[in-house]
């Protein structure tokens, strides 16, 4: 039989708070070794086609995902696709998961594990910018690991803000909508952007220059960024996976280019800091800088842990499959 794990269930049986507490194993796995395969990507004229295989302990998970910049018009997201998972011993399919909604919980795990890492612990000011699924998955995920006293939003959109911070408010979270990226970073203390952007949202001196946590998660891609040259350059920067960043991320690679970051930049990986080879933030005035662009163990290890939920819950559609 092959469980077909839809966004509904995905989201049911793993919200971002629960598979943040355990997405750290993923990380300090890359650390010790563990089986990853570089991802490979089709340019289609009008988007991109990633294929994304990897294991993680009994699973193999193979993403399958596409990256099109849809117009509002077609209601459609920009993030599409499926998660094939086998048994890694035997090669048999057992499940295939709803791609995009994977992304959505995995990415904002790794977030939320990250910020509560780097940031300081008596932050009170967060602030998300971008409004879209990764928003929401972002404000619901940092809504709990601080007792914040401003939460703040911004998307270019200013329906969406609303209609986000609406849906925030309806589970108990607070939120201000600012009118621009550089009113809702002013002396917030914890930034997350979560955009598609091409180029900087907000100069560097709209971001008090000491003790400020930056997690940069969107803008996929060399040669789109979210955050200003300058602002990474007085950063210490962390990441998933050093050698995915210096050939995917626009956010360290532009820098580089410009040369205000030398050609082999400082890069601390997550699993060192998890793992304690690593303080991660060495005082109160540093600035931290996280900057994610996802690896494929992260969704294997999501997907086996979602899979094993799903059985102990008889959870999704079961179908026949010789």
């Amino acid at each position: 039989m092959l469980r077909i794990i839809d966004a509904k269930t995905v989201r049911a049986l793993l919200p971002v708070s629960g598979l943040a507490s355990e997405i750290g194993a993923a990380l300090t796995a890359r650390e010790d070794g563990g089986a990853e395969f570089a991802r490979s990507a089709v340019d289609t004229g009008k988007g991109e086609l990633l294929l994304m295989p990897a294991v993680h302990s009994g699973t193999l998970s193979v993403k399958l995902i596409s990256l099109y910049d849809n117009p509002p018009a077609l209601g459609l997201p920009s993030v599409q696709g499926l998660v094939t998972l086998f048994d890694a011993a035997t090669g048999r399919p057992v499940a295939v998961l709803d791609a995009a909604a994977v992304t959505e919980v995995r990415t904002a795990a790794v977030t939320v594990c990250a910020t509560d890492l780097l940031a300081r612990p008596d932050a009170r000011v967060l602030t998300v910018v971008g409004a879209g699924v990764q928003g929401r998955s972002h404000l619901e995920g940092l809504a709990g690991i601080r007792p914040w006293e401003s939460v703040r939003l911004h998307s270019r959109d200013p329906y969406r803000a609303r209609r986000l911070a609406g849906w925030a408010g309806e589970r108990g979270i607070e939120v201000e909508v600012a009118e621009s990226a550089t009113a809702a970073v002013r002396d917030a203390e914890v930034i997350c952007t979560v955009t598609s952007s091409p180029e900087p949202l907000f100069e560097d001196c709209a971001v008090a220059r000491e003790g400020v946590h930056i997690s940069a998660v969107g803008a996929y891609g060399a040669t789109r960024r979210e955050l200003p040259s300058q602002l990474v350059a007085r950063s210490s920067v962390f990441v998933e996976s050093a050698a995915a960043v210096l050939r995917e991320a626009g956010d360290i690679l532009i820098p580089v280019a410009e040369g205000v970051l030398p050609a082999d930049p400082a890069l601390v990986e997550l699993g060192e800091v998890i793992s304690g080879r690593h303080p991660g933030r060495r005082s109160a005035a540093e600035t931290t800088l996280f900057k994610s662009v996802g690896v494929p163990v992260e969704d294997a290890f999501a997907c086996d842990l979602l899979y094993r939920l799903a059985v102990e819950h008889d959870a999704g559609h079961r179908i026949p499959f010789a």
